[in-house]
């Protein structure tokens, strides 16, 4: 057998490139120093003035400040257009799009025990 044949050979295997290997050897903070950092944020943001720009300007001077979450899964949203859906229905629907919002808060309110 060859050089060239021992290294096409099927029992060598390729390494294979994990994208999420740095993810999985992370290691998440403490809780204190995770709530001690959650704090400092929220002071920070409480502090913050109202901005005299528009949203999208505004994230734009504040993007090395703030951090804009998005939820990793769509569970919550789905639950969310479920729930409207119940809502408007063939009987209900010509309620208005602030009706159907005070409807949602309500029944989300009940729910959470709030209302």
């Amino acid at each position: 057998m060859s050089t060239s044949d021992t290294a096409s050979s099927p029992d060598r295997k390729k390494a294979k490139l994990d994208p999420f290997a740095n993810v999985r050897d992370y290691t998440a903070p403490s809780t204190g120093a995770l709530h001690a950092t959650s704090a400092t944020e929220l002071a920070e943001y409480k502090s913050m003035s109202a901005p005299a720009v528009g949203p999208l300007e505004f994230w734009r001077q504040n993007a090395d400040q703030l951090l804009l979450c998005v939820s990793a899964s769509s569970a919550q949203s789905e639950r969310d257009f479920s729930s409207v859906g119940r809502t408007v229905t063939e009987m209900r629907s010509r309620l208005s799009a602030d009706k159907v919002e005070a409807l949602e808060l309500v029944r989300s309110g009940m729910r959470l025990g709030v209302v």
